[in-house]
């Protein structure tokens, strides 16, 4: 196998759209950024997909695997039973050197498990943690976790840190990330005890620009560029925000089309409703990424269109490209050698 270019396994089986809109964003992704791809999946239904695109020149291959994790499924115990299962392949197309990185839009949980348990996690690193764009005023932020754990320790949070500073310099091109941690006040002393232990482990870590306590509210204000938190109030907050997009959006399509002049309104804005979707549109960054494995791991939503996995397989070669592992790597070595001159032993 030629290993000069960046080598992606590719989950062609996993996402709502699978694997039309898997295949389709892989074909765009290998024109576009000189890129392997290994599709991994049930081969018939591959090369059915690879046959409506014009596919020559490209270094596009198709890996078997026999089995799919779905949506509904019990992510840990379908890892574990279902061996040849299209995330598990690709998984393991990586930890035998076969692969630099594995993108997915299937199963979020079934993701999370065939990472840790097949690609493996960095040494010195406790717990992965789910990282994902959160848009502000001027872009978008990184949060972490947003569930890959529902329950840490302070020092887990000190850990996410280090690493979500590290993806803002290397994906979101911030030369100095300015870190939060989430609570409810922004004043400090506010938080729970989780909070407050970790506040006086983040205001020692090296490596990172620390700034103290962010309300949920103030995110959007474009206070922080990385946001720490626990897996359980990341979920909460970034479904909740979910939530009150889409009711945003039904309540002004509806007030924009009540009445003919309302519509003409509407006809008139179209052009900066068209720029307002674009500004929230968060595909460019590709998706969650798996922050803490010896490999790089990306989760696109379930969603996710051919435009989504390009994108997705472009923040995979970009950060195969930065050594963003490696700099983890160092930046947690780092870490555990000063983490006990600076804070006190709880």
């Amino acid at each position: 196998m030629n290993r000069t270019a960046i080598h992606i396994a590719l989950d062609a089986m996993g996402g709502d759209h699978a694997p039309q809109e898997i295949v389709a964003g892989a074909v765009l992704a290998a024109r576009e950024f000189d890129v392997a791809i290994s599709l991994v999946g049930r081969p018939e239904a591959i090369r059915a997909e690879l046959a409506r695109h014009h596919t020559a020149g490209l270094d596009l291959r198709i890996e078997p695997a026999s089995q799919v994790i779905h949506m509904a499924d019990k992510p840990a115990e379908a890892v574990r039973t279902r061996r040849d299962s299209s995330i598990v392949v690709a998984c393991q197309l990586v930890r035998k050197g076969m692969a630099d990185a594995v993108v997915t839009a299937g199963n979020t949980g079934g993701a999370l498990a065939a990472g840790i348990l097949h690609i493996g996690r960095i040494r010195g690193i406790r717990r992965p943690a789910l990282t994902v764009p959160f848009p502000t005023r001027q872009g978008f932020c990184v949060l972490l976790d947003v569930g890959a754990n529902v329950d840490v320790k302070p020092e887990h949070l000190q850990q996410f840190a280090v690493m979500g500073s590290i993806y803002s310099r290397r994906i979101m091109g911030v030369v100095q990330p300015r870190v939060r941690i989430l609570s409810n006040g922004e004043e400090p002393g506010k938080g729970s005890q989780l909070v407050l232990e970790a506040t006086k482990r983040l205001q020692h870590t090296p490596g990172i620009h620390f700034l103290g306590n962010i309300e949920g509210r103030d995110i959007v204000e474009d206070l922080a560029d990385v946001v720490v938190t626990d897996g359980f109030t990341g979920n909460v907050l970034i479904k909740t925000a979910e939530g009150v997009g889409k009711l945003i959006k039904t309540i002004l399509i509806e007030e924009l089309t009540a009445t003919r002049i309302s519509s003409l309104g509407a006809l008139l804005a179209k052009s900066a409703l068209q720029r307002l979707g674009r500004r929230l549109d968060d595909s460019e960054y590709g998706g969650a990424v798996l922050l803490g494995l010896s490999n790089l791991l990306v989760v696109g939503h379930g969603s996710s269109n051919a435009n989504a996995i390009r994108h997705a397989i472009r923040v995979a070669k970009q950060a195969v490209e930065s050594h963003m592992v490696e700099e983890i790597q160092a930046g947690i070595q780092e870490l555990a050698s000063q983490v006990r001159t600076h804070v006190p032993t709880p």
